[in-house]
C-alpha cells in the first residue's frame, strides 16, 4: 500500500501533465491538500518538496508553490531518470522571482554602458570583487581582475599566450576537468601529467617535474575536484605554492566551487603563494547557472600580454560576459542574494553529501574503490578489472540511472583508472538513495558472474 505522500505526488504530477495547473498560477495550498487527503500538513510539504526536486514546481516564501513555466509537455509514458551524469544544476531549483527581479534591474542599469565592452569587465563590478574575494583569502586589486565567460574562456587564453618564464609545457592532473583535456588536445599543446588520487598528488614527483621539465604552468583544481570529489591537504597546498616560487612555474588554480565549500577553514593555494606565480580562476555557474560568468585574478606583470590575447580571441568568440550578466551578478552580490543562495545550497548539499558518503562506504562490498563524498558535487567509482566500463554504464542506463564514463577525464592514450563519475548536482537525497540501490543491484550481478 502506498504512503499518502506518494499518492499526493502522483496526483500533482498527473495534474501538471494534463495541464490542469498553469505556469505562474499558484498550486493548491498545503492546508487545502491536507484537508483533501486527510493528512498532516507536514505530509503535504514532503510531497511538494519531492515534486520541487523534480523541477516541476518552485516555492515562494510566505506565498506557496507555483508550477515552473514553459515545462516541456510530459507524456504519460515518460520514465523518471536519476541523473548522476551532469554537474550543471537545474535552473528551476533557484528562486525564480528573485531572478526575474534582478534581471529587470540589470537591464535598466546596464543601459548606461556603451555596447562596446571592455576586456576587463565593467568597473562597478570589478571594484566590488576584491572585497568579495577577500572572504576566500584571495587578496587582490580591481586592476588585476578580469570578468569573463568562465574558467573555460580564461583557460583557453592562458594556454595560448606566452609566459615570462619562457617555458611551453602545461602540467595537468590526471584525472582532471574534461574540457581542459579536450582543449589541450585540440590545441596540440605540449602536455605532461601527474597522477591525482584520493590522497592527492606525489609532491616529490611534482618537484621533479618542476625541476626537469619546462613547465609553463600547472593547472590544478585543489578542492571540489572534478571528477574525484577530493581536496588537497594544507601541507600539499603550501608545498605547491613554495615549489612554484622555487622553480619559476606558474600555478593556474581553478577554484570554481569555492562559495559552497563546507570547510570554512580551507584556503586556496593562492593564499600561500607569492602572488607573482599565481593565477586564480573562479566561476559562478554552480550557484547562478542561468548565465556564464567568471573571474580571473592575474599578477600585474601578466596583464598586458593577457589583454592582447584576449583581444585576439574576439576574432572567434567573446571573452567578457554580457553587460546584463555582469549587472545581474553585481546586484546579487550587493543585495546579498548571492549569500542567500549559497546558504541554501550549502544546507541542501550537506544533506546530499551525507547520503552520498553513507552509500559510498558500501562500495567495498562490491570490490569497488571510491573517492569523494566530502565536498562538492562529485564522486568517482573505480571499477574492478572484471567489469567492463561501457557495459556497466549501458546497463545502468537501461535501469534509468545516468553516470559519466571516467575516460573523459584522462588524456587519450594515457594511464587511466577505469571507472565512472557520479554527480549529485541534480539529485536530492531520495534520488541518490534510489540510484545507489540500483547501482548495488547491477554491481551484484557482476560479482555473481
Amino acid at each position: 500500500m502506498k504512503d499518502i505522500y506518494q499518492i499526493i505526488i502522483e496526483d500533482l504530477e498527473e495534474n501538471i501533465r494534463l495541464g490542469r495547473y498553469k505556469g505562474r498560477k499558484k498550486m493548491p495550498s498545503i492546508r487545502a491538500l491536507s484537508q483533501v487527503y486527510h493528512c498532516s500538513q507536514s505530509t503535504v510539504v514532503k510531497a511538494y518538496e519531492i515534486v520541487k526536486s523534480r523541477h516541476l514546481v518552485y516555492s515562494v516564501p510566505q506565498s506557496g508553490y507555483y508550477i515552473v513555466e514553459n515545462l516541456p509537455r510530459m507524456e504519460k509514458n515518460d520514465t523518471f531518470v536519476i541523473d548522476f551524469s551532469t554537474g550543471n544544476p537545474i535552473i528551476g531549483e533557484m528562486q525564480i522571482p528573485d531572478l526575474k527581479h534582478c534581471l529587470d534591474r540589470a537591464v535598466d542599469s546596464s543601459n548606461q554602458y556603451s555596447i562596446h565592452r571592455h576586456l576587463h569587465g565593467t568597473d562597478s563590478l570589478r571594484n566590488m570583487i576584491p572585497k568579495y574575494l577577500a572572504d576566500f583569502q584571495v587578496f587582490t586589486r580591481a586592476k588585476n581582475i578580469y570578468i569573463n565567460l568562465g574558467v573555460q574562456q580564461a583557460l583557453s587564453i592562458l594556454t595560448q599566450m606566452p609566459f615570462p618564464n619562457r617555458k611551453n609545457v602545461i602540467l595537468i592532473e590526471q584525472p582532471t576537468y574534461g574540457f581542459c583535456i579536450r582543449f589541450l588536445e585540440h590545441w596540440g599543446a605540449d602536455v605532461k601529467w601527474i597522477k591525482r588520487s584520493k590522497q592527492g598528488i606525489d609532491l616529490d614527483e611534482l618537484e621533479t617535474l618542476f625541476k626537469t621539465e619546462k613547465i609553463k604552468f600547472f593547472y590544478t583544481v585543489p578542492r571540489n575536484h572534478n571528477p574525484l570529489g577530493t581536496a588537497y591537504s594544507i601541507n600539499q597546498r603550501k608545498t605547491i605554492a613554495a615549489l612554484a616560487n622555487k622553480y619559476n612555474v606558474y600555478i593556474v588554480e581553478d577554484d570554481y566551487c569555492s562559495d559552497i565549500s563546507l570547510d570554512h577553514k580551507y584556503d586556496p593555494i593562492y593564499a600561500y603563494g607569492d602572488h607573482f606565480h599565481h593565477i586564480y580562476l573562479k566561476s559562478f555557474s554552480k550557484i547562478i547557472p542561468w548565465f556564464r560568468i567568471g573571474i580571473a585574478v592575474l599578477p600585474t606583470h601578466l596583464i598586458s600580454i593577457f589583454e592582447r590575447y584576449a583581444m585576439y580571441s574576439y576574432y572567434h568568440s567573446y571573452f567578457s560576459a554580457s553587460l546584463v550578466s555582469q549587472a545581474t551578478l553585481e546586484i546579487y552580490i550587493r543585495n546579498k542574494l548571492l549569500e542567500k543562495y549559497v546558504t541554501a545550497i550549502k544546507k541542501e548539499l550537506t544533506q546530499r553529501l551525507g547520503c552520498l558518503a553513507s552509500n559510498l562506504k558500501k562500495m567495498k562490498e562490491y570490490d569497488v574503490q571510491y573517492s569523494g563524498g566530502e565536498s562538492g558535487f562529485y564522486a568517482y567509482l573505480k571499477l574492478p578489472q572484471y567489469i567492463n566500463e561501457r557495459s556497466f554504464i549501458a546497463d545502468l542506463q537501461k535501469h534509468h540511472v545516468l553516470v559519466t564514463s571516467g575516460n573523459l577525464y584522462y588524456l587519450e592514450n594515457s594511464y587511466g583508472e577505469k571507472g565512472v563519475r557520479l554527480s549529485i548536482s541534480r539529485t536530492n537525497t531520495h534520488e541518490i538513495q534510489q540510484g545507489f540501490e540500483i547501482i548495488y543491484k547491477r554491481l551484484a550481478q557482476y560479482v555473481k558472474s
